[in-house]
């Protein structure tokens, strides 16, 4: 990856997708409750309601879920107390909430990954929970070892629910790069016929590793999919790094679009990534600069979308783009 910067990823970034000018939407200082760290949401609607999934980490080094409202997706209310916490087997980790509203459920994903020895022992594992009313929660899925970023289509294709995955090894090795999957499941308990469907060694700016980021938007053209990349600068490319919270590795966002009736096919998919951390809280140095992390995105009426994002794992952001615009990009 000889040259390439993260200041050539900036100029790269597609000048379609806007941030609002008040980012970020949410801060650790906007949680009612115990709270260090609120980012990556998960987002959809309930009757008028937007509503979001918030990651929160704890001061005690515990995970949970918080639940944000709002009437125009901008300013939000959240919960005096968690929507979900950690069941026994979930050893006080809950993260990286996506949602989709199915057949009348709204289907969370998340993972779990505790710390430590149990982290070895155990692993990281992607789970699912449904609810109707935001009230009550039945957890009906939980993966083996190691397995993460989970989103799931809207819709059934061909009379299946279909979901992208990021499964990974447990080396942190540069030949053990993460990927994109797909796989299918007739009742979200029993998952299978797993395709591969895009390398990290197709993804220049991903070549760290990649993932699902939002559940996809349907579009006449196809199944408009953002996923996340990360990847280190030259200055910093010491080794494989594993996990860190200073500044080594840079997560940014990209764009591909998947057949409507055979998603594992991809139609297209933009080269470049289309957000690209540079704002003072995309690079927050308090706990790890360098990051814009899209869960959750929501279609509007009028063709434009809503991107909730998690900035520097710190902070909520929020940008916005018409679904043509971006649909442009990937036929350029």
């Amino acid at each position: 990856m000889s040259g390439f910067t993260q200041q050539k990823m900036i100029e790269m970034e597609a000048k379609c997708i806007e941030r609002f000018a008040g980012n970020p939407i949410i801060t650790p200082q906007d949680v009612p409750f115990p709270c260090e760290r609120v980012y990556n949401p998960a987002a959809c609607m309930q009757g008028d309601d937007y509503v979001l999934i918030l990651r929160v980490d704890q001061p005690d080094g515990k995970q949970c879920l918080g639940l944000a409202r709002s009437k125009d997706g901008i300013k939000f209310k959240i919960d005096r107390e968690p929507v979900m916490v950690p069941a026994e087997n979930e050893f006080g980790h809950l993260n990286d909430p996506r949602i989709t509203f199915i057949d009348g459920w709204y289907y969370l994903t998340y993972c779990s990954d505790p710390d430590g020895e149990r982290l070895r022992e155990e692993g990281i594992y992607l789970c699912i929970a449904r609810t109707r009313d935001f009230k009550s929660w039945e957890r009906i899925y939980r993966s083996q070892p190691d397995n993460r970023n989970a989103v799931i289509f809207p819709e059934k294709i061909n009379g299946r629910f279909v979901r992208l995955d990021r499964p990974f090894r447990r080396g942190y090795r540069a030949e053990m790069g993460y990927d994109i999957w797909l796989s299918e499941s007739p009742d979200m308990q029993f998952w299978g016929k797993h395709k591969l469907l895009l390398s990290h060694y197709d993804v220049e700016w991903g070549s760290h590793k990649i993932g699902p980021a939002a559940p996809p938007v349907k579009t006449p053209a196809g199944w408009l999919v953002f996923f996340h990349g990360a990847f280190i600068p030259e200055s910093e490319n010491t080794g494989w790094k594993k996990w860190c919270c200073g500044r080594c590795k840079v997560y940014s966002a990209g764009l591909m679009l998947l057949d409507l009736n055979e998603p594992w096919k991809i139609k297209a998919i933009r080269k470049n990534p289309v957000l690209v951390p540079h704002t003072d809280y995309e690079m927050n140095p308090v706990y790890r600069p360098d990051v814009v992390f899209p869960c959750g995105i929501i279609p509007e009426a009028d063709g434009t979308i809503k991107i909730y994002y998690g900035a520097s794992d710190y902070s909520i952001a929020l940008a916005t783009a018409k679904i043509d615009d971006l649909l442009k990009l990937l036929d350029e």
